[in-house]
């Protein structure tokens, strides 16, 4: 027999086939693992929440009828509410003052510094006087020459006699003399005891005389007004030299009757610095009273008058400071429709500094009895606001009117609600006008109810004043 014809066996390894049982059970534990941790995600606490609210039911059921809604109630609460507009400016000084130079020149001596506290006509610093006095000395040489070529005793001014100076004196006295023996001559003329050419020359010589006098007054005129033109120049001379001295001005607007300081608030030179006309070289301001300039929207126009309170906040200081409204703007900016109020400031202490961000709160007003209730108590369907008052077993719907609200009450601005109403605070969304309801102490069950219908602490009704008019109690302002 050949061996070639018996068949080998195949070296390569044969496959197994997959039990299927055992995929099977596979797919089952992960499926049962799976349902096991959806089970204790979602249905546990379901049961557990099921439970809270059958216990809830029982306890409800046990204080109240089968057919009432068991809801918490508050009474309204009477305050007084003292009506303010915020708004937000920035403190100057009474007046802030830049000091320039009116010279061209260096800075020899300072006098003061930063935060020095100064009076008006002290000297801030002085420029090289140098020029300025050689200046002056020369303009002083200038008249005195001037005055002495004509024989002025001073400056003569509009009023001055000219026919008192010298050379006017000789030219009268020329005059008076030609005439004198002009009026000799005619007698003798007519007598044909002088020759007409004697006569002829008396006449010019009269009249040469006059010209020569009539000449010396436009000559002494022209005089005085070169006098006058000297001491401008003197004048100008010695205003140079005291320009040389930059002191504090004198001002005109004070903010009391007490004598003006003023404190130096920035020093820009140093001693040898090299300053140009209109240079500024400090800058000051007056007093210890601060101006706050507020914006205020126009519809606050007929609120705001003189002498209001103003409670002004810095973060420079954690007190409030009092101010008064001291000038309102007649006129409205087209552009942002607000109008400007100044408000002075009071700053003896020195706490608050010009440029600072400040806060206002200006009383425009003050209710006594104005009625409030826990916000708890305000329901809001649709924009509409609504509360719901507790009279007797019964719930009784009120459309509200808000006003000014805090972060724990607001207040019902009409209707009128009487002093002795209780306002639902929970379970509004059950409620509707004349539904039955049964009242629970605010704390019975509290943990484990939380009205899901309440207003936010912080929703502003639509219909409330703008956002810069709030209110506070009245302890917060005096």
């Amino acid at each position: 027999m050949n061996d070639s014809n018996i068949p080998k066996p195949d070296p390569r390894p044969v496959p197994m086939k997959p039990d299927s049982r055992k995929s099977w059970k596979t797919w089952l534990w992960i499926a049962g693992c799976l349902l096991s941790f959806l089970a204790g995600r979602f249905l546990l606490p379901a049961l557990h929440r099921a439970e809270e609210r059958l216990s809830i039911a029982k306890s409800n059921h046990q204080h109240s009828p089968a057919d009432a809604i068991v809801v918490t109630t508050e009474p309204v609460t009477t305050r007084t509410l003292d009506r303010t507009v915020e708004a937000v400016g920035t403190l100057y000084g009474f007046e802030e003052v830049e000091i320039s130079s009116k010279l061209d020149g260096t800075v020899a001596k300072i006098h003061y510094d930063l935060s020095s506290v100064v009076k008006p006509g002290d000297v801030l610093l002085e420029l090289d006087s140098t020029d300025a006095s050689l200046a002056l000395d020369q303009a002083q040489r200038s008249l005195q020459a001037e005055l002495s070529k004509w024989g002025f005793a001073s400056v003569p001014d509009e009023t001055y006699d000219r026919n008192q100076l010298p050379m006017v004196v000789s030219a009268k006295l020329r005059l008076d003399l030609a005439r004198s023996r002009l009026e000799r001559m005619l007698p003798l003329a007519l007598t044909r005891s002088i020759s007409d050419d004697d006569l002829e020359q008396a006449k010019s010589e009269t009249r040469i005389a006059e010209s020569e006098w009539k000449n010396q007054l436009l000559l002494a005129n022209s005089a005085a007004a070169n006098a006058r033109l000297k001491a401008a120049d003197l004048a100008i001379a010695m205003q140079r030299l005291k320009d040389c001295q930059i002191c504090v001005p004198n001002p005109t607007l004070t903010e009391s009757d007490m004598p003006a300081l003023y404190t130096v608030s920035e020093r820009m030179v140093s001693e040898g610095t090299r300053v140009r006309p209109s240079s500024v070289v400090f800058r000051i301001v007056l007093g210890r009273t601060l101006k706050l300039r507020l914006s205020i929207p126009e519809a606050h126009a007929s609120s705001l008058a003189i002498d209001q309170k103003v409670q002004i906040s810095t973060s420079a200081s954690s007190e409030f400071q009092w101010g008064r409204v001291a000038k309102i703007s007649p006129a409205i900016d087209r552009a942002t429709r607000t109008f400007i109020v100044e408000v002075e400031v009071p700053n003896e202490d020195g706490k608050s500094k010009p440029g600072s961000f400040a806060k206002a709160k200006i009383l425009i007003g003050r209710t006594d009895n104005a009625i409030t209730i826990p916000l708890a108590g305000l329901y809001s369907s649709a924009g509409i606001n609504k509360i719901f008052l507790a009279d007797s077993d019964t719930a009784r719907e009120v459309r509200v009117t808000l006003g000014d609200q805090s972060g724990e009450w607001i207040e019902i601005a009409s209707p009128a609600l009487p002093a002795t109403s209780r306002i639902v605070t929970s379970g509004q969304r059950l409620l509707a006008d004349g539904t039955r309801i049964s009242e629970r102490s605010p704390t019975e069950g509290s943990s484990n109810t939380t009205p899901s219908n309440t207003t936010p602490s912080n929703t502003t009704p639509s219909n409330t004043a703008p956002t810069n008019t709030t209110s506070k109690d009245h302890a917060a302002l005096p």
